[in-house]
């Protein structure tokens, strides 16, 4: 399986951290970047690895469109609560290398969910807890309705 993630995100480009996803099941995703210039926050050392937070939001992201594919569904709108446990054992992703990103459920209930993650990238692996929410049609449309 290699898929396109953008499709499975409601992000647009420059504000991609995912290439494709290269598995996923009702538990799991996994995804891989590929590290260019093209990506936004990139150096001339690489991409900073404090980008880790929002490749594995966005693999999440890409995780829940893919599930929500198998229902019909659209990608949908999600928020990251929080992080914990991260770990970042090097500066940068090195420019030409190749990173996978796996997150699994541990959590999900009326939309807040908690995931554990983990990057792999050459000798190391960066893990992490993201807490996230995917609010419902309902919520979205009263905070747009708040903001008129």
């Amino acid at each position: 399986m290699k898929l396109d993630a953008i499709q499975y995100i409601p992000h647009e480009q420059p504000m991609v951290f995912i290439d494709q996803i290269v598995e996923a099941n009702e538990g799991y995703a996994i995804a891989e970047l590929s590290i260019t210039t093209d990506l936004m926050f990139c150096e001339a050392d690489g991409l900073p690895t404090w980008a880790s937070i929002e490749i594995m939001a966005q693999t999440v992201s890409a995780y829940s469109g893919w599930l929500g594919q198998q229902k019909q569904q659209s990608p949908k709108v999600g928020f990251l609560l929080g992080t914990r446990k991260l770990h970042l054992p090097v500066a940068y992703f090195e420019l030409g290398q190749t990173l996978k990103i796996r997150v699994e459920q541990q959590y999900l209930h009326e939309g807040l969910g908690q995931f554990s993650c983990e990057i792999h990238y050459e000798d190391h692996v960066i893990t992490a807890l993201l807490s996230v929410y995917e609010p419902t049609s309902i919520c979205i449309k009263a905070m747009s309705l708040n903001e008129s």
